[in-house]
C-alpha cells in the first residue's frame, strides 16, 4: 500500500513538473486554443419567437424600426452564436423567419413642415405633458396637438398640412409616433391622407330595400339606436356591394348615411374596403400588419455578428457561356491590355474564359503575364484574391452580367449569382450575392465573402 502511495506522488510529481516545464518554456502550452471557421449558413430560424409567433417591423417611425430591427438582430446573433460559437471573418448567413411588417395604412401627404416636439413644446401645453415630456395613454391627445398647432403656426393657411412627431407613453413604452394635422377655417383637425374610389350618399329607395315596417331603415328613411351595429354594417355592405359590385378587391367607397339618435338625424359617413369575403368597415388611418417570411443576412467581422440586410426571397442565376463571353467582350473594348496573349479568346481584367466557361483566378498567370503597370508587385496571394473578388464583383456582375439577365429587378430580393473558379481559392463553383438599388438604378454586391457550392 505504501509503494502505491509512493509511486502515485511521483507520478504526480512528475505530472506537475511536466506542466510547469512546458508552462515555463512554451507560453500558453496549457490554455485551451478555440478553432475557429468560415461558416455560411443558410436556412430558418431555430430561435424562439415573441409570444405573437413573429418579429414586428414596424415601418411607421425610424426610431421604431431602428428598435425592432435591434431586436431581430440579437434573436439571430443568439441563435448564430449557440450554433458556431468559434465563428470567423468572412462567415456569413441567410436566415428566414416570420417578420411581421406594420405600415401605414395610407401614403404621407406632402407636408409643409416636419417637426418633431422637444421638452419646451411639451412644457408650454401645461403640466401633464410637461412631466415627463411626452404624451401618455390616459391624456386627450388630439386635444393637445391641436392646441401645441395653434400656437406653433398662428399665420398658416387653410389646407396647410404639417407633419408632428410627439413621445407616446404606453405599457411601460415610449414610443415615437408621427401624425398629420391639417389648417381648417378656425382650427387643426388630424388628417389622413385618404381618397376613396367612390363617395355615395344613401337615398330614401336605399332604405327601403331593407323593409318600410315598423323598426325597419324604409320607415323613416335612416338608421337609428334600436338597430345594433352588426345590422347597421350589413346595411351599409349591402348598399356598396349594390352600388359599387364592379369595384376590384381593395376597392374603398365613403357612404353617407342618415341616423336618428336622442331625438334628431344627423349625418354620418362610414369608409368600406372590398375584401376577398365582401365588403367591411375600413379604418384608412390604422396601421397594417402583413406577416410573411423574410430573408435576414447577416454578416460575422470583427469578431461580431452583425444584420445587414432584411429581403423577401432569393433569385438565384448561374453564369453560362454568353455571361463569359460578355465580360471578356467588354473587356476586349476596354481594357485591351488584359486580353490573353494565347490563341485563346480569353482575359485576365475578370480572368473570364468563355472557350473554358469559368474564371481563372491562377495567382502565378495573373502575376508572370497580366500584371499591366506592375499593379500586382509585392502583393499576397490574399490581396490578390480580394482584388479579383471586388473587381469580378463590382465592375463585372454588378455593372454588367446582373443587368443583362434581370429585366425587372426588385428591391427587396437577394440576387445570387453562380461562376466556376480555376485556380485561385480552390476550384469550383462560388456564389456572390447582390441587391438592386433603385435609388441609383443599379446592382450592388452586399461585400460578402464568395460561397462555395
Amino acid at each position: 500500500m505504501n509503494k502505491i502511495l509512493t509511486y502515485g506522488l511521483c507520478a504526480a510529481t512528475f505530472f506537475l513538473a511536466g506542466c510547469d516545464y512546458n508552462e515555463e518554456h512554451f507560453p500558453g502550452f496549457d490554455e485551451e486554443t478555440n478553432v475557429t471557421q468560415i461558416v455560411n449558413y443558410e436556412g430558418d430560424f431555430t430561435g424562439s419567437y415573441p409570444v405573437e409567433g413573429y418579429f414586428t417591423l414596424r415601418q411607421t417611425s425610424e426610431s421604431a424600426e431602428s428598435e425592432d430591427r435591434a431586436t431581430i438582430e440579437s434573436a439571430l446573433i443568439d441563435m448564430l452564436e449557440e450554433m458556431y460559437p468559434y465563428c470567423d471573418n468572412g462567415s456569413s448567413a441567410k436566415v428566414t423567419l416570420k417578420i411581421g411588417t406594420v405600415t401605414p395604412g395610407v401614403e404621407e401627404p406632402e407636408a409643409t413642415d416636419d417637426y418633431t416636439l422637444v421638452d419646451a413644446d411639451y412644457e408650454a401645453l401645461g403640466e401633464e405633458p410637461a412631466e415627463h415630456h411626452n404624451f401618455a395613454y390616459y391624456m386627450d391627445v388630439d386635444a393637445y396637438l391641436v392646441q401645441f398647432c395653434n400656437i406653433k403656426y398662428p399665420e398658416a393657411t387653410v389646407g396647410t398640412i404639417v407633419k408632428l412627431t410627439y413621445a407616446y407613453y404606453a405599457n411601460y413604452t415610449t414610443t415615437d409616433i408621427s401624425v398629420f394635422y391639417q389648417k381648417t377655417t378656425d382650427s387643426w383637425e388630424a388628417f389622413v391622407n385618404f381618397q376613396p374610389d367612390e363617395t355615395y350618399e344613401l337615398v330614401d329607395a336605399d332604405y327601403e330595400v331593407f323593409g318600410t315596417g315598423y323598426g325597419e331603415p324604409g320607415r323613416y328613411h335612416n338608421f337609428d339606436t334600436n338597430m345594433t351595429e352588426e345590422q347597421i354594417n350589413f346595411y351599409l355592405a349591402s348598399v356598396a356591394e349594390r352600388k359599387f359590385g364592379y369595384l376590384p378587391e381593395g376597392g374603398t367607397v365613403v357612404l353617407t348615411y342618415a341616423y336618428y339618435a336622442d331625438g334628431s338625424t344627423t349625418n354620418q359617413t362610414a369608409t368600406l374596403k372590398k375584401g376577398i369575403d365582401g365588403w367591411g368597415s375600413f379604418d384608412p388611418s390604422a396601421f397594417l400588419t402583413t406577416v410573411a417570411d423574410m430573408i435576414t443576412v447577416l454578416k460575422y467581422e470583427n469578431s461580431n455578428w452583425r444584420l445587414t440586410n432584411l429581403i423577401s426571397g432569393v433569385e438565384r442565376y448561374t453564369m453560362g457561356n454568353a455571361e463569359y463571353t460578355l465580360l471578356t467582350d467588354w473587356v476586349n473594348e476596354n481594357r485591351p491590355e488584359f486580353m490573353s496573349t494565347q490563341s485563346r479568346y480569353e482575359e485576365y481584367y475578370f480572368g473570364s474564359s468563355p472557350e473554358y466557361n469559368n474564371i481563372n483566378n491562377r495567382y502565378s498567370t495573373w502575376v508572370n503575364y497580366y500584371n499591366v503597370d506592375g499593379y500586382l508587385d509585392g502583393l499576397s496571394d490574399a490581396e490578390i484574391q480580394t482584388i479579383m473578388d471586388e473587381r469580378l464583383a463590382n465592375e463585372g456582375i454588378a455593372a454588367l452580367v446582373l443587368p443583362a439577365m434581370v429585366s425587372t429587378p426588385n428591391p427587396d430580393l437577394s440576387y445570387e449569382v453562380t461562376y466556376t473558379v480555376y485556380g485561385g481559392r480552390g476550384n469550383g463553383n462560388y456564389a456572390m450575392s447582390f441587391y438592386y438599388n433603385a435609388e441609383e438604378n443599379k446592382f450592388e454586391w452586399d461585400e460578402l465573402a464568395p460561397v462555395q457550392k
